[in-house]
């Protein structure tokens, strides 16, 4: 998980950017496959690179170089295992909203993520 202090992450090629321009998120799920061979792939439901993604092409072109990023803007990579994520991370999508109920931008076109046990 993307993560950063002030709830504004800047990942390139994706389809909430504009051009070169990366999207901005409060905070973005990617899956790592760690896979036995020598290619580490990126699952990203929202990019615009390949998909699934190299590993190594997905970290040079989506989150590029700190030398890039003001460092107001540097992110935090949360790693969290399969397992737990998907048995308690779930989202309402209620960050997405402004404080009178209407979308900051359109939701993706998937469901909301829920989990047996918490739900949204």
């Amino acid at each position: 998980l993307p993560i950063y202090d002030k709830r504004m992450v800047p990942i390139w090629k994706q389809r909430a950017g504009c051009g070169d321009e990366p999207g901005v998120w409060d905070y973005h799920v990617i899956l790592l496959h760690v896979s036995s061979d020598d290619q580490n792939f990126i699952f990203d439901l929202d990019t615009m690179l390949p998909f699934p993604c190299p590993f190594d092409i997905y970290t040079e072109e989506a989150f590029k170089s700190d030398a890039y990023i003001n460092p107001d803007f540097r992110r935090k990579i949360r790693v969290v295992r399969a397992d737990a994520y998907l048995k308690t991370f779930a989202s309402d999508r209620s960050h997405m909203k402004r404080p009178n109920g209407e979308w900051q931008k359109p939701p993706p076109p998937y469901p909301c993520i829920e989990t047996a046990e918490i739900g949204r």
